[in-house]
């Protein structure tokens, strides 16, 4: 599942390869260059005991035989060593508690039930059954939206969405967590589906005429996805409306922007959208607010309203742009251990009066630079609370070329508040200092639009976009 397909992105940490997973461990004495092999130490005494005189014969006998039971004790102890070694570090032992060990092997159990008892061979599929195991496991975890599975091809499509080059549609998705609904968060300028009109707030109920209402969205991106110059039938229901549509889109090759901007003279205020953190936006963005603030720019609407997130290392870079000193987030690890990410050092402009933007979709990434420029007193955040990611991903490559993404640290805001919404934090994500709710009708209004159309303070103010007009509105206070 490419990341144009789904707004949950994730900060990567490097892959760890497991390509290996499950192979036996080999042992040679290699790994014991302090131990000579037994047989050479057993030659070495036989050659000094035929040299020594007939009265010494015994005594160096007996010597011999300590000296080599000896050393046979040094090698076994050194073989149990390596494996209890192995099981206690490689694995086993400091991996897997009692309870873990039982239900794997109750796993192995069922598995070899199945394998060796069902009746009909021609549908028993050892990939789909293990794919279904492991993304039944990380469902289990309720990391709803973030720790997942990705199959061959969605690690492919994955890696070509972070170069910023992919062939899709070109739509953002997102699945309501309460009624399933797999709803296009926005489509991306100058896609197939931005050109054939598809909108925010659209839902997806059928690709290529199969029902997909119900489905997880790496399932539904997986009907999306194909090869460039084909074509897909996506069917959505659109908001207020009683009949669906049915948008026929050719799959195209698609350079993701990742961020826009535009200058408003009037107003001096420059309006900037990152759509997500991927590989060198910091860089875009303190380009275009240098330029704009050459332009004459002393006020900042950053949003970040749809930013399903991206990498960690944008998100520090991103908010150092504007916080002198200070913590950009917390990371927690699973002992509950609390690390403080500090900003960067390389501050441009930490005095410009600035509202970021945000709402449901912002996740990830872009709730660490929420929150950060919220609780450094850098940035009043309006709009509606964010989506509630609040976990690092660390990627773990498998042997067939799938791959798992597993939280392996939390976050938490500055102020030690935690994003993730679970059980326990059921109002989690970033809450903004002035809540405006956007009507599911009412145009999200990015600087790519006010650009193309030339939109004046007013057009902008006019245009329905409730959480754009708040923001502005504050800033001219």
């Amino acid at each position: 599942m490419s990341r144009y397909d789904d707004p949950r992105w994730y900060e990567n940490q490097p892959p760890h390869d497991q390509s290996n997973a499950g192979q036996a461990p080999q042992h040679d004495f290699d790994q014991y260059p302090f131990l000579p092999s037994p047989d050479e130490k057993q030659q070495q005494h036989f050659s000094q005991d035929m040299q020594t005189s007939t009265r010494g014969t015994a005594t160096s006998l007996r010597r011999s035989m300590v000296k080599t039971f000896g050393i046979i004790a040094l090698v076994i102890a050194a073989f149990l060593g390596g494996w209890f070694g192995h099981e206690y570090f490689g694995g086993s032992f400091i991996t897997q508690s009692s309870q873990s060990r039982e239900y794997s092997q109750l796993f192995q159990q069922a598995w070899n039930q199945i394998d060796q008892n069902y009746v009909d061979r021609k549908d028993v599929n050892y990939q789909k059954m293990s794919y279904a195991a492991i993304n039944a496991m990380v469902q289990s975890l309720g990391d709803t939206g973030h720790t997942r599975f990705m199959d061959a091809q969605t690690v492919q499509n994955e890696n070509q969405q972070l170069s910023g080059t992919f062939t899709g549609v070109g739509i953002y998705l997102h699945q309501d967590t309460t009624t399933k609904k797999l709803i296009v968060t926005a489509p991306i300028p100058n896609s197939p589906a931005a050109k054939a009109g598809l909108k925010p707030n659209d839902v997806i109920v059928a690709v290529n005429g199969t029902n997909v209402v119900g489905k997880d969205v790496t399932a539904v991106s997986t009907l999306i996805q194909g090869k460039e110059g084909t074509s897909v039938d996506i069917t959505i229901q659109r908001p207020g409306e009683s009949q669906t549509r049915v948008f026929k889109l050719v799959r195209a090759q698609i350079d993701v922007p990742n961020v826009y901007s535009y200058y408003i003279p009037e107003d001096h205020t420059v309006h900037i959208q990152v759509i997500q953190f991927a590989n060198g936006i910091t860089d875009q963005v303190k380009t275009q607010l240098l330029q704009a603030k050459r332009e004459g720019a002393t006020k900042i609407v950053l949003d970040l309203r749809g930013n399903s997130g991206g990498y960690l290392n944008e998100a520090i870079n991103l908010t150092s742009l504007f916080v002198k000193k200070g913590n950009v987030l917390l990371q927690q690890d699973s002992s509950g251990n609390r690390t403080p990410q500090p900003v960067t050092g390389n501050a441009i402009d930490t005095t410009s009066k600035m509202v970021v933007l945000v709402d449901g979709n912002s996740a990830s990434a872009a709730e660490i630079v929420a929150g950060a420029l919220k609780e450094n007193n850098r940035a009043t955040l309006i709009g509606e609370t964010t989506f509630g990611t609040g976990t690092v991903l660390q990627q773990f490559n498998l042997a067939d070329g799938s791959a798992l993404l597993i939280g392996t640290q939390e976050w938490l805001t500055p102020d030690g508040h935690f994003i993730r919404k679970d059980a326990t934090n059921p109002n989690g994500g970033v809450h903004p200092n002035i809540e405006v709710k956007q009507s599911p009708t009412a145009p999200i209004l990015s600087p790519n639009d006010e650009a193309q159309r030339k939109m004046t303070l007013q057009q902008i103010l006019n245009s329905g976009d409730l959480q754009l007009k708040a923001g502005l509105e504050y800033l001219s206070k």
